[in-house]
Formats: C-alpha cells, structure tokens, sequence
C-alpha cells in the first residue's frame, strides 16, 4: 500500500519542481670475478670557431683564374651565421666581403671574417590540462553528499522538507540534487519520515531532514554531465640564442700560375 501511494506522490512532487533530483641444482665450480667496466659519457664538443689559412692555389689554365673560398669550422652548439673574404693586392681591394674570389696568378693578402651564434638549451615545464568525462547520466558514480539547506513545503495536504543536497566525489566541481522528506502522519501512510527520491539516487538511502547532514551513496548524475580534469607536467626544450659574435684572421696568400 505504501508503494503504490508513494509513487503518484512521488509524480507530483516532482511535477512541482521539489525533486532532482621445482630438483637442486649440483654444485657449479666457482667462477672468478669478472671486473666491471665503466662507461664514461661522452662530453659534449666545446663551443669553437676555427678559421684555417687558405692554401696556396693554383690557376686553372683556361680561366687563367684560381676561385678562392673561406675556410671555417665550427663545433659544439655553435650555428655559422656567415664566412666572408676580402682580398687586397697591395693598397687596391680586389674584392671585398665575398664568399669566394676569382683572382689571377699573384700575392695578395686576405681577410676572413666569420660570425656566427651560439646556443643553450632551455627546459621549460608547464601543467598541461585535460578533461575526461566521468558519467552523462548512464553510469553511477559514488558521492559524498550533504543537506546543504531545507525548505518545509506543503503539499496535498503533506508536510515536506524540500532538501537541497550538494554532493562531491571523483569529479570536478559539486553536483547539485533534490530529495523530499515526509512529515506527517496519515492512515495512507502510517510511517513519517519517508524519504522522497528521485531517479538520480536508485539505492534511495535512509537519511533524515538535518541541516548539516553527510551521507554516502552512489548517483545517477542526471541533471548533468561530470567531468575530471587531470593535470600532467609537460617539458619543452628551446634554444636560447647569443648575439651575434666575429672572429677574423689575417693572411697573405699567393695563387700560383
């Protein structure tokens, strides 16, 4: 009888907006120690900018002209912005800050200036976000619930705290819920007291109307979707660069015939 009033009950508070809601082995002869070996890491090439003479060159016979070309090297983190030459032959400039020269048989004296950047590598770490979807409504999900507030109501002729529920669990934020509380005492229902639950809370738990209280049971989170969000750490390495840096050597060169 009580289930069969309960449910129409149930219908109106709902309509009415109060409910959200192994053998030993033999003896193996002793083995002498193997000595251990140490693996040294390999260290980094340093920083260098090497500029090398340019060697003695020869003309080619039919362009009566020997082409000339900087000599750099570099190692380590190091990038090679530019290798330039200037040629002079005397007080005359042949040629000035170029990647190679064509020059006749002769003596000349040649400038190489090489520029270049150096680098470091600069680790940096950020917290990366990420939401995953706890339940849309079709799967329960436990909380840790409280009567966050009560509001008497009364209707068809019951009295009905309206409890407003405020619960928390494995998700983000606080779910928010309904249930309704029965006051009074009639010969259709004998016992007062009874809670009024709605779809969201299938194990219906035996709970009073006190402000404050805390109870455990698990939820269909219909009213909306619960999400958790997860934090990772996530590195990324760049490179840092220096100014611009010049390094230049002096030479005489002669370009035989």
């Amino acid at each position: 009888m009580k289930r069969r009033i309960f449910a129409p009950i149930l219908a109106l508070t709902m309509s009415a907006g109060l409910v959200l809601a192994g053998t030993a082995p033999a003896t193996a002869a002793p083995v002498a120690p193997v000595a251990s070996v140490q693996v040294m890491a390999a260290k980094p090439a340093p920083n260098k900018v090497t500029i090398s003479k340019i060697k003695t060159a020869k003309v080619n016979k039919k362009m009566k002209k020997a082409t000339v070309k900087p000599s750099v090297k570099s190692s380590g983190q190091v990038k090679l912005t530019s290798s330039k030459i200037t040629v002079k032959q005397g007080k005359k400039t042949v040629a000035k800050n170029v990647s190679s020269a064509k020059l006749k048989a002769g003596k000349y004296s040649i400038t190489t200036t090489a520029k270049y950047k150096t680098w470091k590598n600069k680790t940096t770490t950020k917290d990366v976000k990420k939401k995953t979807l706890v339940s849309n409504g079709s799967k329960l999900v436990k909380m840790n619930c409280k009567v966050a507030d009560i509001e008497p109501q009364y209707f068809e002729g019951f009295l009905i705290d309206l409890l407003f529920l405020e619960c928390t669990g494995d998700f983000d934020g606080v779910y928010k819920a309904r249930a309704g509380y029965v006051l009074d005492i009639d010969d259709n229902w004998p016992i007062a007291g009874d809670m009024i639950w709605g779809e969201s809370f299938p194990e219906e738990p035996n709970i009073r109307s006190v402000y404050g209280l805390r109870f455990t049971t698990n939820v269909y989170p219909l009213e909306r979707d619960l999400y958790k969000t997860t934090v990772t750490k996530q590195k990324t390495t760049t490179k840092v660069w220096s100014k611009e840096q010049t390094k230049t050597l002096k030479q005489t060169l002669t370009v035989k015939k």
